[in-house]
């Protein structure tokens, strides 16, 4: 990823949290950005994988139907590459089991896990609908709220203005990080 694009979507991932942050989600202290790409699958076909896995108390087959690429992040705590690392324990099994809805469904598209704890992500958040193939999300870290809340006082927010150059970061991608 070029230090352009890296700079552009670190700084859309810290416009998010500080816009959080403003209006009263205080304890909002990360926004990793991810793509989510589809590489196998009709919808029909990954909704009956989830809910199978789901049924059987295993992890959603996430990695069979869709590749996540992590490429922008803010956190008032730990560095861009700390988030990475952990990625894999703080992707809340809650908010993995929806990537099918997150990747197909029309945006908005917001889902929280009210049980995450710690720095696991609370949210992942769809604003704008698939560019290219791929749909571009926000994990969320905010411990003590939930984004349905803030989502249901604020219809009509500007989205746009929020993510700034949030399109133009979409386009280009970092490192592809091997998760699930």
């Amino acid at each position: 990823m070029s230090d352009f694009t890296s700079q552009a979507a670190d700084d859309a991932a810290e416009r998010i949290v500080r816009h959080f942050q403003i209006q009263g989600f205080t304890r909002i202290t990360e926004a990793l950005i991810i793509q989510i790409h589809h590489i196998a699958g009709g919808r029909a076909e990954i909704d009956e994988a989830f809910d199978a896995a789901q049924e059987q108390d295993k992890a959603p087959p996430v990695r069979r139907y869709f590749e996540i690429r992590p490429y922008g992040h803010f956190a008032e705590f730990r560095s861009f590459d700390a988030a990475k690392l952990a990625l894999k324990s703080d992707f809340t099994t809650t908010l993995l089991s929806n990537i099918p809805r997150v990747f197909f469904d029309p945006a908005p598209v917001v889902i929280d896990d009210p049980l995450a704890s710690g720095t696991k992500y609370d949210a992942i958040l769809k604003l704008r609908d698939n560019v290219d193939g791929y749909a571009v999300a926000i994990l969320m870290n905010d411990p003590d709220a939930s984004f349905l809340d803030y989502v249901g006082t604020h219809p009509g927010s500007d989205w746009q203005k929020i993510m700034g150059e949030f399109e133009i970061t979409s386009t280009s991608l970092g490192d592809v990080l091997d998760l699930y």
